[in-house]
């Protein structure tokens, strides 16, 4: 039963790492021909979903200690790798005449990707008490993140992207560090 109840937030969160492994593998197909001008705080955040959609995925396996959801449980637990799809979607660059700067598409996508992204963060904090569990331990990273997210959102100064990005990252490998090093790690902190 639980393998059915989660089959589609996994399949939603894997069309997440299909859509960047996809990308870079037509990147690699069209090398030759494709002028790529590189920005660094754009691939850091590629980089970055991805993580964030192995680690939902990681996440996700530990669920089968919730026992039964309802359906708006299970609407609202779906929302989490839709948000997650949507946030990497707009990320991948748009193609044209075999040439893109990322940090145009960057700029291009800035505004809706922290949106969705300060979203998804929200729905980190709530997933926890949604499910009929207190806030999870990790609510302070998801704070920290959204907190970055509203920020990047609204500034468009190229220097405050470059630190805040490096200190998503960083709060990324304290996350991984304190709560992911175990399989569904804060699914066991909370079921038991």
């Amino acid at each position: 039963l639980f393998t059915f109840i989660v089959a589609l937030a996994a399949v939603i969160n894997g069309l997440g790492v299909v859509r960047i492994l996809s990308s870079l593998a037509d990147y690699i197909r069209q090398r030759e021909s494709l002028s790529v001008s590189f920005y660094w705080v754009y691939l850091m955040l590629v980089l970055f979903q991805l993580f964030a959609h192995i680690l939902i995925w990681w996440a996700l396996v530990a669920l089968r200690e919730i026992g039964a959801i309802n359906f708006l449980q299970y609407l609202y637990l779906l929302l989490g790798p839709t948000l997650l799809f949507l946030a990497t979607s707009l990320l991948i660059p748009k193609i044209s005449d075999n040439s893109v700067d990322l940090r145009i598409e960057y700029e291009c996508v800035r505004k809706p990707y922290y949106s969705i992204s300060a979203v998804f963060q929200a729905w980190a904090i709530t997933i926890w008490p949604v499910l009929g569990y207190p806030v999870a331990p990790t609510w302070i990273f998801a704070a920290c993140w959204m907190a970055i997210m509203i920020i990047l959102r609204v500034s468009k100064n190229a220097n405050v992207h470059a630190v805040l990005v490096s200190a998503i990252w960083m709060l990324l490998i304290a996350y991984i560090g304190i709560y992911a090093m175990r399989l569904g790690g804060v699914s066991h902190l909370m079921t038991q």
